[in-house]
């Protein structure tokens, strides 16, 4: 069992307290006084001295103390300082804020640059981390803030607090409730490795998903009764099909019969007409065949000038193509020319840039920047040598940049030459393909063009002929066809096929009702299955709400077990009467937070009993509002009261 016992407290410019050494009774000390004279104080010094917190758990806040007129007291110790007794043994810790002061550059005046903390244990300096763990080693910072304050624990979240009691009580398994009831062991099957809670959501997933299916039952059922067709006589229907059928029958063999006469003579008028058609293709080809000769001998006539302009577009597109040649060429040139004077205006540059070097005369700094004195002489020889190396350093790269530009002028100088004299070669070469293209286009200027002879149709041998046989041919074609008119027999049949079509359409509806009838039967028997599932969930739901009652009657039974003054009520019910987990605290069957301070005291008080019983340490526990309180419940940790008093002054006791 660890025990830690606060000897005494020293504040240093601390939240206003100049200089204060507060001592402490091993059992129960009271410090008292009016509001304002540092009861408080001493808690939040304790805390920030562990923590670097105060008791809000706020960092570093407001902890240096402040001028009559609200400013900062800058450039004077800031600390806290705590001897304990742990175990026998005393330690003193110390936390100082230290400020960080900086002179920038190039002016006179300090700076504050912010605050850090520095630690001491037992008058030796050490980190802040080291500091920390030390600390912790003692005790665990979250268990030391619930042991030290009967109200911090009611203040954490509610899951931290019943993670805390869980821890204190253990937890039965659920396969200890399990043993109590053979549907519980069903149950635990089910889970297969999930959660409780998850196998209840995937329970209400899986039963919404089937009520809201069958909830779209019924709908359907009507849907369908209201798109159902009214039944007829069907077979009196059918029977007038079959009457339909008949009679379209007999008007097609009508119909049919006249189409084969009709066939017949047109199939004997097409022949004479095909012979027609036959002796005209031939007519027709006799003239093309004269007009392609008359073409043929055209062409061959004009194969020499066909030559010419062949040769000139062949000489233009040569031509084209060194012109973009010669482009290109120039181009580049001009790109050669520009990039010498670019060069040029840099080695200006260069230049003046070596010059402005070279100029530059030591003046360098002989003072310490930090403590204003005259620097060693070996010290200012080096600073004036690092100087002129630096400065020979820069000069030979300024020169050796400016040798590198002059090299690249020389090699665009060779570029130019280079290019002229191609430019110069392709130039002459134009003018040759230019000369070459006149000298064609004269030549195929003095040669006329010889055009087709024109072919008289009638002066072509056969033409008279083939004409005679085609007026005789066409004589035989009858021109006087007669077509029986079949349009009062084609009317009836459309007529009746209208109405077969009308007949079966409304035969069509017994397949549709006989078809929604089947849906409908599908669905009342889906309904059922619908049903009985949503039953075998629903009683699955009952069984884990079983279960869920028995663990939380086990749970907090275990839990309020351990306490006197408070129980914990950690789980509760919504509405609809689903059960879901909290972690209440309460003060005689009243929630902590409507309890009296009396209450709420010596139930914080019971609560840090349990704890440093389980944990085996005891702390120093700071009661705030302790003039509220009549009596307080034992407790083996170090008491120090907060009282407010009329009195002016503050008085430990």
């Amino acid at each position: 069992m660890k025990k830690v016992i606060l000897k005494s407290l020293t504040l240093c410019n601390f939240k206003g307290e100049q200089a204060r050494t507060t001592h402490f009774n091993a059992d129960v000390t009271t410090i008292s006084g009016g509001n304002g004279l540092g009861k408080s104080r001493h808690f939040d010094a304790f805390m920030w001295l562990f923590f670097g917190k105060d008791v809000q758990d706020r960092k570093d806040y407001e902890v240096r103390t402040h001028n009559a007129d609200g400013t900062l007291l800058h450039e004077v110790e800031c600390s806290v300082t705590g001897v304990l007794d742990i175990d026998g043994q005393e330690n003193t810790l110390k936390r100082e804020s230290v400020e960080e002061w900086v002179k920038p550059r190039g002016q006179v005046d300090r700076v504050l640059k912010g605050n850090h903390n520095e630690c001491w244990w037992n008058e030796t300096p050490v980190k802040v981390n080291e500091f920390n763990a030390r600390v912790a080693a003692i005790l665990e910072p979250s268990l030391f803030k619930m042991i030290t304050n009967p109200m911090f624990f009611a203040s954490m979240d509610w899951k931290l607090q019943r993670a805390q009691l869980f821890q204190l009580a253990g937890t039965l398994s659920d396969a200890e409730i399990a043993a109590t009831n053979p549907d519980f062991v069903l149950l635990l099957d089910k889970l297969n490795g999930k959660s409780l809670a998850d196998f209840k959501k995937e329970l209400a997933a899986k039963k919404a998903r089937l009520q809201k299916e069958l909830n779209e039952i019924q709908p359907r059922i009507d849907q369908t009764q209201k798109m159902m067709p009214e039944s007829e006589d069907f077979a009196a229907i059918e029977a007038e099909i079959a009457d339909v059928d008949k009679q379209i029958a007999d008007i097609d063999k009508i119909l049919s019969d006249n189409a084969a006469r009709i066939r017949a003579e047109y199939q004997a008028e097409q022949e004479k007409q095909r012979i027609v058609n036959d002796l005209t293709t031939r007519r027709n080809n006799l003239v093309r065949d004269a007009e392609q000769v008359a073409k043929n001998a055209a062409f061959e006539a004009n194969a020499t000038r066909r030559e010419l302009e062949s040769g000139i577009a062949s000489k233009k597109r040569e031509l084209s193509a060194m012109e973009r040649t010669l482009r290109t060429l120039t181009t580049a040139r001009d790109r050669y020319e520009k990039e010498i004077e670019t060069l040029e205006t840099e080695k200006v540059a260069k230049r003046a840039e070596w010059n402005a070097e070279n100029a530059k005369q030591y003046s360098g700094d002989d003072v310490c920047h930090h403590c204003g004195q005259i620097l060693p002489k070996e010290k200012r020889d080096k600073n004036r040598q690092d100087f002129i190396d630096t400065q020979k350093a820069k000069k030979a790269a300024i020169t050796a940049y400016g040798q590198g530009l002059a090299a690249r002028q020389e090699t665009a100088r060779k570029s130019i030459a280079d290019t002229s004299k191609e430019i110069a070669d392709q130039e002459a070469e134009i003018a040759k393909v230019k000369a070459d293209i006149k000298e064609k286009e004269t030549a195929l200027a003095a040669m006329p063009e010889t055009t087709a002879a024109t072919v008289v149709p009638e002066e072509v041998a056969g033409y008279a002929e083939l004409t005679k046989q085609i007026e005789e041919a066409q004589a035989a074609v009858s021109t006087d066809a007669t077509t029986p008119d079949d349009s009062e027999h084609k009317t009836m049949k459309k007529e009746l096929t209208d109405r077969r079509d009308t007949l079966k359409k409304r035969l069509a509806a017994r397949d549709e009702i006989a078809r929604s009838e089947r849906e409908i039967e599908s669905l009342k028997e889906k309904g059922k299955q619908l049903a009985q599932q949503i039953a075998d969930l629903e009683k699955e739901e009952y069984i884990v709400q079983e279960f869920t009652r028995t663990k939380i009657d086990e749970c907090e039974s275990r839990i309020n077990g351990l306490f006197h003054n408070v129980t914990f009520r950690l789980f509760d019910k919504t509405f609809e009467g689903n059960t879901y987990e909290t972690c209440i605290p309460l003060v005689g069957g009243v929630p902590f937070g409507a309890a009296n301070t009396a209450g709420q005291v010596n139930a914080g008080l019971d609560i840090i009993n349990t704890l440093c019983r389980f944990h085996g340490i005891f702390a120093p526990i700071f009661i705030d509002n302790r003039e509220s309180v009549n009596n307080l419940i034992p407790t083996e940790s170090q008491i120090i009261n907060l009282v407010v008093t009329n009195d002016t002054k503050l008085t430990i006791e």
